[in-house]
């Protein structure tokens, strides 16, 4: 495929608002790319907009629920319409919902997979598919250190990030060889505000010790640093920090008691 030159491409982002988002934006921006700032929170989407005009080229910015598939078909064709076609989409909206599977509901669930997968799945049917047409482009999906270290109490969380790897995955091979790249990334602890709107059916102590957890992360220009460079490099998963790396080499060759011993672990 040929590769994404990104001074001049036109990027799109969900979840641009705030953390990965947020800091990939401004990478991109940085670098001479035209940003697209997509979000559920329009002023937030609007302010990193801002920010990356400040930076480079101008930027945009749309409001968008991911979940909805209509929704991002619109804005798919309002931003194609309106700035151009788009070189790089980076799907990275996501929620989280921690605790016990059986004391989360099926509404908790449906939210989490509507935005996590579901939100995934729309991006690349509305951008990929226009990038496909085109001959060109580059998807990157975020997934998370989640998809191959299991946890007790984030069985929704490590689910949905387990099948936006393997998406991923089938879409390169689906893909391959009609100019279109597809990547997945899979960051470790990183300093987020994911933690402060995860749901949580176990106790408030458990959110605050997870925020405190988060805090301590990685900077959020870790996972962009990863971004750049799956799309410079058309990478097919690319880990980002220290303890996603180590994980994603380690759980290779892990046995499966242990892993099972992982899986139990909890939250401190």
């Amino acid at each position: 495929m040929s590769r994404v030159e990104i001074k001049g491409s036109r990027v799109a982002i969900t979840g641009a608002g705030s953390g990965i988002g947020e800091a990939t934006a401004l990478r991109f921006a940085r670098m001479g790319a035209r940003v697209v700032a997509v979000d559920i929170d329009e002023a937030s989407a609007e302010e990193t907009a801002a920010r990356c005009a400040r930076l480079g080229p101008a930027a945009q910015a749309f409001a968008c629920d991911v979940a909805d598939a209509e929704a991002v078909e619109e804005t798919a064709a309002a931003i194609e319409a309106d700035l151009g076609p788009v070189d790089v989409v980076v799907n990275n909206a996501g929620v989280g919902v921690h605790g016990a599977f059986l004391d989360a509901s099926l509404e908790d669930w449906q939210w989490l997979r509507g935005i996590n997968l579901d939100g995934v799945v729309h991006g690349c049917r509305s951008f990929g598919s226009r990038m496909v047409e085109r001959g060109h482009g580059q998807v990157v999906n975020i997934a998370s250190a989640a998809a191959y270290l299991p946890s007790r109490d984030m069985a929704a969380y490590c689910t949905s990030k387990a099948a936006v790897v393997m998406l991923s995955q089938c879409l390169r091979g689906d893909w391959a060889g009609q100019g279109v790249g597809v990547s997945v990334i899979c960051p470790g602890v990183i300093a987020t505000p994911i933690a402060a709107n995860t749901r949580m059916p176990a106790t408030e102590a458990k959110r605050e010790r997870a925020i405190k957890i988060l805090g301590r992360g990685h900077s959020p220009d870790v996972v962009a640093k990863a971004v750049v460079s799956a799309v410079e490099r058309d990478r097919e998963l690319v880990p980002a920090g220290i303890e996603s790396t180590a994980a994603y080499h380690l759980m290779r060759f892990t046995p499966g008691p242990l892993r099972g011993l992982l899986a139990r672990a909890q939250l401190p």
